[in-house]
C-alpha cells in the first residue's frame, strides 16, 4: 500500500501511474474533493502521529508527498513521523525565477508586509489564497485589498472567519495571460501579491500579465523542503524508488 498526499495536478498524475501499474495506494487531501481515481480515498488534516499510525494500521510500503508546495505543515508532519518508510517527494516544475524592477521575491509574509509598508501601497489584489488572509490582516484593514479565492463554502468560511468583506472577495483561479490581464486592469491595485506556486500554479501567466500592465508583483518563494525526502519529478524516477 502507498499513501499519497495529493489534492494538485502532480498528485492526479501519481495516482494514474500507479494504476497503471496496478499498485494499491491510498489518496489522502486535507478538504473533501470529488475524487475519481480507483485507489482508495480519504480527506482530513493529519499530524504527524495520524500519519504514523494510518501507515503502520495500513503496511504502507511508501510515501508520495503530491501536495501543493505551501503544505508547510504537512511537508514537515510527513517528515517528522516515525515510520521507516521511503518518503518521495513527487515536485512540480519550477522556471527560472524573473529579474525585472516590477518583480520583488520574498521568504514570507513578515517581509512582504515590509515591502507594503516601504512602497506606501494603497491597495492589493491579492493571489495567494484565502489562508494568507489572516496573515495580511494589518494591511486590509486599513487598504484597500481584493483576494482571490476559490468559489466554494469552504474558502468563504475561512473569509468570513477572519471578517475579511465579502464585497472584496473575488471567485476564481489562476487564468491564461489575457484573463489575467484583464483582471489587473479591472481592479486596478497599486500591487499584486503572489506565491512561486510553480508551471502549475500559471506563475509565469501571473508574472507576464503584471508586466504587460506594469503592476509591481511580489512573490513569495516556494518553501525549502527537507533534504530527508526522495526527490524526483518524472515517472521513471517515482516507479524506480516505490
Amino acid at each position: 500500500m502507498i499513501l499519497v498526499f495529493g489534492g494538485t495536478t502532480e498528485g492526479k498524475k501519481v495516482a494514474k501511474i500507479l494504476e497503471a501499474q496496478n499498485l494499491a495506494y491510498t489518496y489522502t487531501t486535507k478538504t473533501k474533493i470529488n475524487f475519481e481515481g480507483k485507489g482508495n480515498y480519504i480527506h482530513g488534516a493529519m499530524e504527524s502521529k495520524d500519519i504514523e499510525s494510518f501507515c503502520k494500521q495500513n503496511k504502507v510500503t511508501c510515501i508520495v508527498n503530491a501536495a501543493h508546495p505551501f503544505a508547510e505543515n504537512l511537508h514537515t508532519n510527513i517528515i517528522v513521523a516515525k515510520i521507516s518508510i521511503p518518503k518521495i517527494r513527487f515536485e512540480r516544475s519550477f522556471l527560472e525565477r524573473t529579474k525585472d524592477p516590477l518583480v520583488t521575491y520574498v521568504d514570507n509574509f513578515k517581509e512582504v508586509n515590509l515591502k507594503l509598508r516601504e512602497n506606501n501601497y494603497k491597495s492589493l489584489l491579492a493571489l495567494s489564497g484565502v489562508q494568507t488572509i489572516e496573515k495580511l490582516q494589518l494591511f486590509w484593514t486599513e487598504n484597500t485589498t481584493w483576494f482571490r479565492i476559490l468559489d466554494r463554502d469552504e474558502s468563504r468560511l475561512v473569509a468570513f472567519k477572519a471578517n475579511f468583506p465579502e464585497e472584496n472577495l473575488v471567485y476564481g483561479f489562476p487564468q491564461e495571460v489575457a484573463e489575467e490581464i484583464k483582471l489587473f486592469k479591472e481592479y486596478n491595485p497599486d500591487v499584486i501579491l503572489t506565491k512561486e506556486s510553480g508551471v502549475n500554479g500559471k506563475l509565469q501567466q501571473k508574472i507576464t500579465a503584471a508586466l504587460t500592465t506594469k503592476k509591481p508583483i511580489i512573490i513569495i518563494r516556494k518553501p525549502l523542503l527537507s533534504k530527508s525526502y526522495i526527490f524526483v519529478n518524472t515517472e521513471t524516477e517515482l516507479l524506480k524508488v516505490i
